[in-house]
């Protein structure tokens, strides 16, 4: 039997024999999260909140599944097997691929600092059936996470505590199949939560079959007089492979447009990802607990990837990374009264070890290396890098009166690091650079305030300040050391509306500008110069119109500008890879006798893929349909469904590029149909 079916099996198994179990009739409390002091749903900055709930009756395989639940982010699908697929919000397109979102899961950051890119966060390792909760962080707003937060962070916390046995299980067109198991069990005074997940696909296109498997697990021990101790761990195992992209005349050609270019090669992947951590949480007073944590992760990643280098010419790279990191922090959350007023706040610290072995091969002959490789004419990279991090963060809000809830925050963050050879290596030109890294140091405040005019009524509004570093050659080049990190600063200011009971209205305009953007100035000289402008407006609105039908919708808006760049030709010029607007709109009608229909209708816009606007990506509309039965009986909740998405057949793309001039496209999934089934025992 192999590793991913020992993984279900055991898991499956677990929860089966767990469902004739009856805990003792107690309850654990449960070790609190990071920042656990500071409510999302009263908070001063935007943010929005996807439930456990949610997320099962969505069935979904990926998390990011859930994004176009929420206004502000869209997902631009590579293609790519299990490498992160890109995920715009609030006009930043590098988030999941890139850095531009800070991705944690019970506040330990996914974003590896070098990982295909700065900032690469891959969501496959985290089961949806384990998840409690997710919070979207608009913004650089949240103290609780630094460096790749610029567009802001999504916080995902899992389930800890409670009795439960959930399997969920679907499977459907192009051999998909997807296997999801949870359990939550007590047994005195140790609470144990425990998902597994296996999905295996064949791909809607030729070269596209993916694997993975994943299991987590935490054991949470009640040592009396409030204090906890917990242990969990993660363990993830991806495999697949990949078809690249496809031409224009590909794309516009209904019979080849699923096939492999014939000039792709055997393009494929492999992911391994463990981590442990070991938390605990006292109280201190009444009014104050404190949290600590100490933790590791162990990662390899390598991947190959075949596009054009020429008008004529495409050729396979390969890259390998050896991750590790260690880190531990504490926290103190609080909450007390200060004037006869209640004041809640948090304060902590936290400290990151990462290394990662790196390396990097170009011009390949299906994973072999030829001449061209080892000519000098490509770079051929074999290295070691060191990143290490020092944060601290506080924030506080006061509810001085209804009218008046300020909050006050301020994260400061400092990192060094280093670069060193570790075999052979050609680093064709000067963008390679191995050097003692330049240190950096930040400091972001955090000020806003929420008001509630009345029960129908609320306003909130705030400013928040990120960053970003430099990228990791001009980290590591001779001029690292007279960079900035490039300043983001956000305004926002957003209104919520209960005009009816049933009915909500959320709405935020924001507008973000950077500063300080940093430039190749080639040769290995880089500069601070560059800055952009991102405003926009998203709505959210849920309507349980009838006592059978429900409405919703995310609405986003966003007009994106740069303001300087080095070749003027693009100032004034849209920001590539962002659509001007997104929507998703969705009913549910419930037809009685346990029998609903959910249909999902998604637009998302246009967009420029280039600078100069040359090359661009046109819009789409598509529809998603589920029917449900539901029974509920004493012994739990099962619900069967059928789901056909892109229902109508519509052919579009899922992201664009150009490389080499060549104009490049990612293909969306034909219409697609899934059965499956939820069982909580």
């Amino acid at each position: 039997m192999n590793s991913r079916k020992k993984h279900v099996a055991f898991v499956v198994g677990a929860v089966l024999a767990g469902a004739g179990v009856r805990a003792e009739d107690q309850s654990l409390p449960v070790i609190l999260v990071k920042g656990h002091a500071l409510a999302a749903d009263s908070s001063a900055f935007t943010t929005n909140v996807i439930e456990q709930e949610t997320i099962r009756e969505r069935h979904a395989s990926q998390l990011q599944e859930m994004y176009r639940e929420v206004p502000g982010i869209s997902v631009r699908g590579l293609g790519l097997g299990g490498v992160a697929d890109s995920i715009n919000m609030r006009g930043f397109t590098g988030g999941g691929h890139g850095g531009d979102i800070g991705m944690a899961i019970d506040g330990v950051s996914l974003n590896e600092s070098m990982s295909h890119a700065d900032g690469y966060a891959d969501q496959n390792v985290i089961i949806p059936l384990e998840v409690e909760r997710m919070t979207v962080y608009k913004g650089p707003s949240s103290v609780l996470y630094g460096n790749y937060s610029r567009a802001g962070t999504i916080a995902v916390e899992s389930r800890k505590g409670g009795e439960y046995r959930d399997i969920d299980i679907k499977a459907g067109s192009h051999a998909t199949r997807d296997v999801q198991a949870a359990l939550g069990t007590q047994s005195g005074s140790v609470q144990a939560n425990v998902a597994v997940q296996l999905f295996d696909t064949n791909g809607f296109r030729e070269q596209s079959d993916t694997r993975r498997a994943t299991a987590s697990g935490r054991l949470g021990f009640d040592l009396g007089g409030g204090t906890q101790l917990a242990l969990s761990g993660r363990a993830h195992e991806g495999k697949w492979d990949s078809a690249s992209y496809i031409t224009a005349a590909r794309n516009a050609n209904g019979d080849t447009r699923f096939d492999k270019d014939p000039n792709v090669q055997n393009d494929e992947g492999r992911k391994d990802f463990y981590t442990a951590r070991l938390d605990f949480s006292t109280p201190l007073t009444d009014e104050m607990r404190l949290l600590a944590f100490v933790s590791g992760t162990r990662q390899s990643l390598s991947r190959s990837y075949t596009r054009p280098t020429t008008a004529t010419r495409w050729e396979q790279r390969l890259e390998a990374y050896e991750r590790r990191v260690r880190g531990a922090g504490a926290s103190l959350n609080g909450a007390g009264r200060i004037g006869g007023r209640e004041l809640n706040w948090v304060a902590g610290v936290e400290a990151y070890r990462e290394t990662t072995g790196y390396i990097f091969k170009d011009a390949l002959s299906n994973g072999a290396e030829t001449a061209l490789t080892t000519s000098g004419a490509k770079p051929y990279l074999d290295r070691d890098y060191l990143t290490r991090s020092v944060s601290a963060y506080g924030q506080a809000e006061w509810n001085l009166s209804k009218l008046l809830r300020p909050a006050l925050g301020v994260r400061y963050d400092r990192f060094s690091g280093d670069c060193s050879p570790a075999g052979a290596e050609i680093a064709a030109g000067a963008g390679n650079p191995c050097r003692r890294m330049a240190d950096y140091d930040h400091a972001s405040p955090k000020i806003g305030v929420r008001s509630t005019w009345s029960p129908l009524f609320d306003t909130r509004i705030s400013f928040s300040e990120g960053y970003q570093l430099p990228s990791a050659a001009a980290r590591y080049g001779a001029s690292g050391s007279a960079l900035e990190p490039t300043r983001i600063r956000q305004a926002d200011v957003g209104l919520t509306f209960k005009p009816a009971k049933g009915m909500l209205v959320d709405l935020s305009v924001f507008r973000i500008k950077t500063y300080n953007e940093v430039r190749d100035l080639g040769g290995g000289l880089f500069e601070n110069f560059g800055q952009t402008r991102r405003d926009g407006a998203e709505l959210d609105v849920r309507i349980a119109a009838t006592s059978r039908l429900d409405l919703a919708a995310a609405l986003t808006w966003i007009d994106t500008k740069v303001l300087q760049h080095a070749n003027a030709a693009v100032v004034g010029m849209a920001v590539p890879n962002v659509p001007r607007h997104t929507a998703m709109v969705r009913g549910r009608y419930d037809f009685g006798a346990g029998w609903s229909a959910d249909l999902a209708i998604q637009n998302g816009g246009g967009y420029p893929v280039t600078a100069d606007g040359s090359a661009s990506l046109g819009g789409f509309t598509t529809a998603d349909l589920t029917v449900a039965w539901d029974r509920h009986t004493g012994t739990g909740r099962q619900r069967f469904f059928a789901a056909i998405t892109n229902l109508t057949g519509r052919a579009y793309s899922t992201s664009s590029l150009v490389s080499a001039g060549i104009q490049l496209y990612a293909p969306a999934p034909p219409r697609s149909i899934q059965f499956g089934m939820n069982i909580s025992l």
